[in-house]
């Protein structure tokens, strides 16, 4: 019987990245959190953007406080990704979900009170002791064989992730499979489902949840050995059950005969789960360490790394307002990301909340910034709400979102947004933008423009530079505004002629929301559509292998005003790029150094595709230099002092920036918590005008 009298278990905090369908790791530690409080303990997820679904309450300051407060030591769980200590906590549990350092390169610095899970025992390292906690990752409702005839099977799916991308081979008994790799498209649940049912096997060159899906669907997994991904087998792996280790017609006989029981090893996994996890709280509550012990991690580097929620001091508090979401590429690139190594001394609120502008956060905030096209949104009285709140206001953005070309997809939407955004700059106290260009078309409204130029984490892009052998099958891709209509255009002639020269030995990758005209059933040709989530596109684009990207611009005042952001993406990934000589790449690409800049005649583009074609080495060292340059002189922890300097210049009290303020000094108001003028429907549609517009 529950004592209502009793000790509370300590809490746990677990390190959660943003939630994502496709990454069983990910998963792993959101069902966790879920998982523990389903079973009425106490658990916190450390990021905001998770499955609504899931019970996985956001940790906040105020609750670290209150733990605090009542002598709460919180148990942090960290999965292999995680080195050190970031939470500097005094309890840590380290949650192995694949190989410590197989995705970091750097090592876990294993505390001595540290306990260890396990997903799985080959991936403990030596002289580690570890307990067994497989999660289960599989939506059985989903993923089952019932009423599947497993005579009518045809084919094979095939699947690897980072395997290309880390030098791995293809086998040759994978050239006609169905490939569910994300290079080749998200599918949803469902659809992987109807895949599993209908295919002979499932060959894969690395461990991944999604074997688990197809061995529940009664489809094989043939494993297939290899030294960059899967150097040897796993022989407890589903009690063996559906699972072959080599491609050979036996194997794969065999596997078929058993992969029927794979579905009840999954069920006694599953009640195995919940047992273990139950062990796992007796074994860290009974372990823990109380809050007058000192933490065994005790490191200003795990200081430096505790997110921004659980820091004491008072810090510069900026309320955004933008109908984009929090982890698609702009705010990511241009206020998340910046601000996130500043998290000692900025914190950033978002404004808009279920759809609707939230005034009352502007009494918590110092600095009120209105983004990119959001106060095109709004209509001038509200606006000028917004004003009259008595904060300094600024406005925000990397595009001239205010005179979009005509043959844009989104220039009907544009012209709506130029009155309320040409009318915020007026009366905004300063403006900030990411180049030069831009800035010249905003000072006749506002001679108070910042210039912050984009800047790269340069991490999460980083591939290295492949160098193939000449002769080898060469992939071109293009992405985004790239396939805008009038900037297309400048590249297709020659990418015509490039596929009618070398046939199968070349291969053309377009990310973007429709597939160019004429290129949808073109045999060299593949349509991805763009990832909305920042962290998503980098992995696409590491996980893509380019070798040459492409980036034609049309000579539009809108394009000119357009930042080198696909510069630094590109060259972080390795990839050797071709730009329009426009006076946003010429003033950071040195031509036959760190890339290439042409006129728009197709010739000098054919000319340049034969050549990097031709030459691996010419790839290789265009893309080297590149990456070397970009890392040395445009990575983002380098210049976030600019971002404080810039936004702090705009505080009251503070040095006054390049002009006096142009917000009056009113008395403020009171307004209502919510701003009438911007439904649900209004957001989401701006979101999508937003990916496309890049």
């Amino acid at each position: 019987m529950p004592n209502l009298y009793a000790p509370l278990h300590q809490p746990y905090y677990i390190y959660t990245p943003p939630y994502n369908q496709g990454s069983g790791g990910c998963r792993a530690l959101h069902y966790l959190c879920h998982a523990l409080n389903l079973i009425g303990e106490e658990a916190y997820s450390l990021n905001p953007h998770t499955l609504p679904v899931l019970r996985t309450p956001v940790l906040t300051r105020e609750i670290v406080q209150a733990h605090q407060a009542a002598g709460r030591s919180p148990i942090a769980i960290y999965p292999e990704v995680v080195s050190d200590n970031p939470l500097n906590a005094r309890n840590v549990v380290r949650y192995l979900l694949a190989e410590p350092a197989r995705y970091t390169n750097v090592p876990i610095d294993l505390g001595p009170r540290d306990l260890v899970y396990t997903f799985g025992p080959s991936i403990v390292p030596d002289g580690w002791h570890a307990d067994l906690l497989r999660m289960p990752l599989v939506d059985r409702r989903i993923f089952h064989a019932d009423g599947v005839d497993d005579r009518a099977r045809r084919g094979s799916a095939v699947f690897f992730s980072r395997h290309i991308t880390n030098g791995g081979a293809l086998n040759p008994v994978t050239a006609n499979s169905i490939e569910i790799s994300k290079r080749a498209g998200e599918r949803t649940p469902g659809q992987l489902a109807e895949i599993f049912r209908s295919v002979e096997c499932l060959y894969a060159y690395e461990h991944s949840t999604i074997c688990f899906e197809a061995l529940l669907c009664g489809c094989p997994v043939v494993f297939l050995l290899n030294e960059t991904s899967l150097p040897e087998p796993c022989s407890w792996l589903m009690g063996g059950h559906g699972i072959a280790w080599d491609p050979s017609i036996e194997a794969l006989r065999a596997a078929k005969e058993s992969v029927h029981k794979a579905a009840a090893v999954y069920e006694r996994e599953e009640l195995d789960f919940w047992n273990d996890l139950h062990r796992l709280v007796e074994k860290t509550q009974s372990l823990v360490v109380d809050l007058h012990e000192r933490p065994i991690h005790d490191t200003a580097r795990s200081q430096a790394w505790a997110p921004a929620t659980i820091r004491p001091g008072k810090k510069k508090r900026l309320l955004v307002y933008s109908v984009e979401s929090t982890w698609s590429p702009c705010p990511q690139i241009r206020l998340i990301r910046p601000f996130m190594h500043l998290a000692d001394e900025w914190q950033i609120e978002w404004g808009i909340k279920n759809g609707q502008v939230d005034t009352g956060a502007a009494e918590r905030a110092d600095l009120i910034l209105l983004h990119r096209f959001m106060p095109g949104l709004l209509p001038l009285s509200a606006l000028e709400v917004i004003f009259r709140l008595g904060k300094p206001v600024i406005y925000e953005s990397d595009d001239l979102l205010n005179d979009i070309p005509s043959d844009h997809p989104e220039a009907a939407a544009g012209a709506s947004w130029k009155a309320g955004i040409e009318h915020a700059i007026r009366q905004v106290q300063a403006v900030v933008v990411s180049t030069a260009q831009l800035a010249e078309k905003y000072r006749p409204l506002n001679p108070n423009v910042h210039v912050l130029p984009n800047y790269l984490d340069c991490d999460l892009f980083h591939r290295d530079v492949p160098l193939k052998a000449t002769g080898e099958a060469v992939t071109i891709g293009l992405l985004g505004s790239s396939l805008q209509p009038s900037n297309f255009a400048l590249v297709e002639p020659a990418l015509r002629r490039i596929c009618e020269r070398y046939q199968d030995r070349v291969r053309i990758d377009f990310i973007g929301w429709h597939c160019p005209p004429g290129w949808e059933h073109h045999p060299n040709a593949r349509f991805t559509s763009f990832i909305h989530e920042y962290e998503k596109c980098a992995a696409q684009l590491k996980e893509m292998a380019w070798d040459i990207a492409l980036v034609p611009l049309a000579r539009d005042e809108y394009n000119q005003c357009k930042s080198f952001v696909k510069w630094l993406d590109y060259s972080a990934a390795g990839i050797a790029s071709v730009f329009s000589d426009v006076p946003v790449y010429n003033a950071v690409v040195t031509h036959g150094s760190t890339g290439l800049l042409l006129p728009d005649a197709s010739q000098a583009w054919l000319d340049a595709l034969v050549a990097l074609i031709e030459s691996p080495r010419q790839r290789f060292e265009l893309a080297s230099r590149a990456q070397q340059e970009v890392m040395a002189d445009f990575a983002l922890k380098r210049h976030v002092h600019l971002y404080d300097e810039v936004y702090s210049s705009f505080l009251p009290g503070a040095a006054p920036a390049a002009t006096p303020r142009r917000v009056p000094a009113t008395t403020p108001v009171t307004p209502s918590t919510r701003l009438i003028g911007l439904d649900a429907a209004l957001t989401a549609s701006a979101r999508r005008q937003l990916n496309k517009a890049r």
